[in-house]
């Protein structure tokens, strides 16, 4: 016999179920809707709305208060600077923003975050269209920027992922190597690091767990890059000395580890062809002068030395983009016989392949 409920009773009973559902919710179920709530408003900020492009935060000028001065006068980067000094520097830096890179109608309890200092307006869409290009249905979004004065580009790529339904996000963070100043900073604003390397902004709250994966450092992906890369333009391998040149930090003790790690990046091209002799250096470009003209003058006197020896000299990098410190390069580099591939990493076709392998070693370990 077919029972009939009455409307009220129906209604009863659904709010029973419902209230039942609620009261059965975990802690951290809970804790998980009300971030995502905090998430959507956030996005739903009126300065923060996106442009046509889909960027939040784009354009936006950096601000400094005067205790964001006072601490980045005791940075190690801007040791000595005056206030003008610093405000030019922040006046030239890309802007700090987000920028989702999936389907708005994708959904997924695991989400990826690349994180970029920014490689100018065209670098920063080739990265983020080669990602695109690579079939995913992990949502994944961007946030550029040094994030020197703030993290709310980051605070909203997270809102993004949590709206997705993301309750898991891989970090990947999108740098030459670990021992930098703005990978310290993001981890700072990752709770990863007790204290900033710029200045206090605030932390990230973020879906449940945050893996954060490594740098590229000397990953067999840039050693194969950068050895396709010397390949593009070599000759007569055994008549070529090849110097892999990159950016460099500014302290001493970051810099001379960053060429131990670019020593392993030339034993890949050691091992691709027969080179009269692989080489490194680095230009410390955000440096004191003084600094920056010895690492020239070094450079220099390398690529003299192997002229003179009777050898060609091809110049690679390890450089995400190639509008980084390129023409620095052929400002001090003006006068001398060399060849140089400009590419960047990121317009290598299997760049995406290293953000696939971080994203999949970090959700396979964990």
């Amino acid at each position: 016999m077919k029972l009939n409920y009455c409307p009220i009773l129906s209604v009863l009973i659904a709010a029973t179920v419902v209230m039942f559902t609620t009261s059965c919710l975990s802690v951290s179920d809970k804790q998980t809707a009300v971030h995502r709530e905090a998430a959507q408003q956030r996005l739903q900020a009126a300065h923060m709305q996106p442009d046509d492009l889909g960027r939040r935060g784009f354009g936006m000028r950096h601000e400094l208060t005067p205790e964001q001065l006072a601490e980045l006068r005791d940075v190690r980067v801007f040791a000595g600077a005056d206030e003008a000094h610093i405000s030019r520097i922040m006046h030239l830096m890309g802007s700090n923003y987000s920028w989702y890179a999936s389907d708005a109608s994708l959904r997924s309890k695991t989400g990826v975050l690349i994180l970029s200092h920014g490689l100018g307006h065209q670098g920063d869409k080739q990265l983020r269209a080669s990602v695109q290009d690579s079939p995913s249905d992990i949502p994944t979004t961007f946030a550029f920027g040094m994030s020197m004065t703030t993290s709310e580009h980051i605070q909203l790529a997270l809102d993004e992922l949590m709206v997705a339904g993301v309750e898991r996000v891989v970090v990947v963070p999108v740098l030459s190597t670990r021992h930098n100043s703005l990978m310290r900073q993001w981890k700072y604003i990752f709770s990863l690091d007790p204290d900033p390397e710029y200045t206090y902004v605030p932390k990230v709250v973020g879906p449940a767990e945050i893996i954060f994966s490594d740098a590229l450092d000397d990953h067999p992906v840039v050693g194969k890059i950068v050895a396709d890369h010397a390949r593009e333009i070599s000759h007569d391998p055994e008549a070529e000395e090849v110097i892999i040149v990159g950016h460099g930090p500014v302290d001493a003790d970051d810099n001379a580890e960053q060429l131990a790690l670019m020593e392993n990046i030339a034993a890949y091209l050691r091992a691709d062809r027969d080179y009269a002799a692989v080489h490194v250096a680095t230009l410390q470009d955000d440096a004191p002068r003084e600094v920056r003209m010895a690492n020239f003058q070094k450079l220099r006197q390398r690529v003299t030395e192997a002229r003179d020896a009777g050898r060609d000299v091809i110049i690679v990098t390890n450089l995400l983009g190639s509008r980084i410190v390129q023409s620095s390069l052929r400002r001090g580099l003006s006068g001398l016989a060399y060849r140089y591939n400009f590419k960047g990493l990121i317009e290598h076709e299997d760049f995406v392949d290293w953000i696939e392998a971080s994203v999949e070693e970090n959700i396979t370990g964990s």
